[in-house]
């Protein structure tokens, strides 16, 4: 990383200047993002590009494609048979640079790693938070809910700029951070929402808030202390009845015993075979604290590691109820007697009386019987022993416990309610009071960067 990226993660300077009031940014703060780790990248430019190579500087024509690998332990830039450690590429113009077929703003940094190359995108912050917007939220939202977003975003980002510092850039691409896709992630609308609340953050106490967002809470936001353990005066617990028309307002997703043994064990949360598992919830419902009895013991954790261990997409809140069934299944079984079981026939059929027959008033039924008689009398006759039964028998077998979870929400619950921010904008609430209800007590203020 250069010296001035990582200087302006010292530089960060809040003016605590209200909204109203605020003065432009005084300087475009950058940051990187890793976008890949590859073992080749491609990048080109309808403007052309400017590469640098330690103090070399190469000029590419416009659209002209160059090509990197990993190759020992470093990248060769394949045009010109160059081998270093770090490569610079910066557009010529106002274009975009596209990587692959993708493009995005700013330039880039290619660094050599171990097991490939890491390809990071830097950019200024506001177009930065222009590449989250679609993957978030829906263009298509009232604006006023897409504003909070975008100011929970960028504080978000200012907040964890020393996430990925030993890793040498800023934030990843990834739902670890904030998921980024360039350009095609951007939109007209969401991006005129960017500009036009450019450099707002929230702020507790004149500081940065720890802004988080999940997609649905389900109805009741969780507070940080039960979720992280960290008790935050601002992520409590909020009411957040808007969500009604959200995708997750009602879920069921079911695991056998042996997939929750795995994973938990994977996890290492638990020992042994699961013989039970005990909820203990808030009073609104959400699941604090989960105890799993098995036959090494009882194992307790925060709900939140449970949902972790499961998998984040597989369990999708820790707004749920549980039971556990034991399911049956019939299975069909067919089985030939012992010769001895069929001396039944072999009797009846001795005793066979054709006149007893003939004097019966026959139907289609009585025929087929008949015929098939009187074909086992003659087989008897001859010696012929009658072909085996086969008896078809139904037999209940169980299937083990599945346990069967029923919620509601999707995400960790904490701070501010994506759908529930649609909801109150269709009912009129302003970005700012939508801010005020998730965050109790913060504030919208300016930030400029010296």
């Amino acid at each position: 990383m250069r010296k001035g990226t990582i200087l302006l993660l010292f530089l960060v300077l809040l003016v605590c200047v209200n909204e109203s009031g605020g003065k432009e940014l005084e300087k475009e703060l950058e940051v990187t993002v890793n976008l890949n780790k590859a073992k080749e990248a491609v990048f080109s430019s309808a403007g052309g590009l400017k590469i640098e190579i330690g103090k070399r500087s190469f000029s590419v024509p416009s659209s002209r494609l160059v090509h990197f690998k990993e190759k020992g332990g470093k990248i060769e830039w394949e045009e010109e048979n160059i081998l270093s450690s770090e490569v610079y590429i910066y557009p010529k113009g106002k274009e975009a640079i596209l990587w692959g077929k993708r493009p995005y703003r700013g330039s880039f940094i290619i660094k050599a790693s171990s097991g490939g190359i890491l390809v990071i995108n830097k950019l200024p912050l506001e177009d930065y938070i222009k590449g989250t917007m679609k993957l978030e939220l829906s263009p298509s939202w009232p604006p006023e809910a897409l504003k909070a977003q975008i100011i929970v975003a960028r504080t978000y980002a200012l907040k964890n700029l020393r996430r990925h510092e030993e890793e040498g850039f800023n934030f990843c691409a990834t739902d670890h951070c904030q998921r980024y896709g360039g350009i095609n992630a951007e939109d007209p609308v969401t991006n005129r929402l960017v500009e036009e609340t450019k450099g707002l953050v929230l702020t507790y106490h004149n500081e940065l808030a720890s802004a988080v967002f999940h997609s649905e809470s389900g109805g009741f936001t969780e507070s940080a202390l039960d979720v992280w353990g960290r008790e935050i005066p601002y992520l409590v617990e909020v009411p957040s009845p808007w969500e009604e028309s959200a995708p997750h307002s009602s879920w069921r997703v079911e695991f056998t015993k042996e997939q929750l043994e795995e994973s938990l064990s994977r996890a290492c949360l638990i020992q042994g075979e699961i013989l039970d598992i005990r909820l203990f919830s808030s009073p609104e419902g959400r699941v604090e604290k989960i105890e799993v009895i098995t036959t090494e013991g009882e194992f307790s954790f925060p709900a939140s590691r449970f949902r972790e261990a499961i998998g984040w997409e597989e369990l999708p809140s820790t707004f749920f109820v549980m039971r556990k069934e034991e399911k049956e299944q019939k299975v069909r079984q067919e089985s030939f007697p012992s010769p001895s079981s069929s001396s039944s026939s072999s009797s009846f059929s001795s005793s066979f009386d054709y006149y007893e027959w003939m004097e019966k008033d026959w139907d289609l039924d009585d025929i087929i019987n008949f015929l098939k008689m009187r074909e086992e009398e003659r087989n008897r006759k001859k010696g012929i022993p009658p072909p085996p039964r086969v008896v078809v028998v139904e037999e209940v077998v169980s299937q083990g416990a599945t346990f069967i979870f029923e919620g509601k929400g999707y995400g960790h619950g904490v701070g501010l309610s994506q759908w529930g921010a649609k909801g109150m904008a269709e009912e009129g609430f302003s970005c700012r009071e939508i801010l005020s209800h998730y965050f109790p007590g913060c504030e919208i203020q300016r930030a400029t960067f010296k």
